[in-house]
């Protein structure tokens, strides 16, 4: 599989410099009088299903939580959410079967976790309903708290911890096009031991106007660290994935691709190819796990000397399962907007896109 540039990110952790991979399973951690120190956990389970991560800054370390990446198909290979916390010590705390996935920040609590779709912006009492968030301890417990706000975002700064929360709904602005939203934010100064339930009634909220938040998310998010041949690349444990899975996710990445010549259906029952002038379209999986690859090639005016190919891989380097959520649509994208390799690059007729 392809690696890109790019992937290894830092924070700053007091004096402590931690890089993160977001591909590969491992940090390194830079801090003044000690040797650089490499940590990886290549054996974290995150299920079937290849994974995305996402790291935050924490007062005493890096956290990393991995999300399964998206698919809308139920038969799909299943996926674990997970975490780490990479101390500046080098020491690594993990926690594995999340509940809760979507990251919302870290205080010295830990790490603030939420799960659950966005409430209706026309209907105000979704937005006072009760919302259970769970805090990762850099010890290794977890802790639930409920809230009566839709938490947007956690933070630190000089040894004071915020819970950022939707204050209410948005406001809605219709101008005969549309409508847009402007939300509203409170930031709630949190004790340091947490409740069960956290209540606006008994917070004394401070106003946070959307400048302030995009501030804080600044302040706090991890810049891109520069490439450089001493910082390690060590890959994820493969894992067994049963034949059915295979299977599954093949017939998964194939049926991204159904009917190319026949992609958008119009109301009188006509349909339209994904890309106009597409046709000739042929789809197939060759080779075996984990190297297994779905091919799609096709004829289209914008190379009309041969064909057009385009080429997914269906599991990662540690065999799980990557899901092709929207690939046709990338696909039409890239035709539509002539973002094509030149014809130049063709081999034997065909031009891989």
């Amino acid at each position: 599989m392809r690696r890109e540039a790019g992937r290894w990110v830092e924070v700053t952790v007091s004096s402590a410099v931690i890089a993160v991979h977001r591909e590969d399973p491992v940090a390194t951690v830079d801090a003044i009088g000690r040797d650089r120190q490499v940590v990886s956990w290549p054996d974290l389970p995150v299920g079937r299903r290849s994974v995305t991560s996402t790291v935050l800054a924490g007062p005493s370390g890096a956290w990393v939580v991995y999300q399964p990446m998206e698919s809308e198909d139920p038969s799909f290979p299943k996926g674990d959410a997970a975490a780490v916390h990479v101390c500046v010590d080098g020491s690594v705390t993990r926690f594995t079967m999340l509940e809760d996935t979507q990251p919302v920040g870290a205080t010295g609590h830990g790490l603030w976790l939420t799960s659950g779709g966005f409430p209706d912006p026309n209907d105000p009492t979704e937005w006072h309903q009760r919302q259970r968030l769970s805090v990762l301890a850099t010890d290794g417990t977890a802790h639930i708290v409920q809230a009566d706000r839709k938490a947007a975002f956690a933070f630190e700064e000089q040894a004071s911890a915020h819970l950022v929360v939707y204050d209410g709904p948005p406001d809605v602005n219709r101008d005969g096009r549309g409508a847009t939203y402007a939300y509203r934010y409170a930031a709630w100064p949190l004790p340091a031991h947490l409740p069960a339930r956290l209540r606006a009634a008994d917070m004394h909220a401070e106003p946070l106007d959307e400048g302030a938040l995009r501030e804080a998310l600044a302040a706090k998010a991890p810049v891109t660290a520069e490439e450089s041949p001493s910082r390690p690349e060590l890959r994820w444990d493969v894992i067994p994935l049963a034949p059915a899975d295979q299977a599954a996710a093949i017939d998964s990445v194939k049926r991204e691709f159904d009917s190319l010549e026949n992609y958008w259906r119009a109301p009188d029952g006509r349909t339209s190819p994904l890309s106009d002038g597409l046709a000739d379209s042929h789809v197939e999986s060759i080779d075996e796990w984990p190297r297994t690859r779905v091919e799609v090639s096709f004829t289209h005016p914008s190379y009309r000397e041969g064909r057009l190919r385009r080429t997914l891989r269906v599991f990662d380097d540690a065999g799980r399962a990557r899901p092709a959520l929207y690939a046709a649509i990338h696909l039409m994208e890239d035709l539509d907007t002539r973002a094509l390799p030149e014809p130049e690059k063709a081999r034997d007729g065909v031009l891989d896109i």
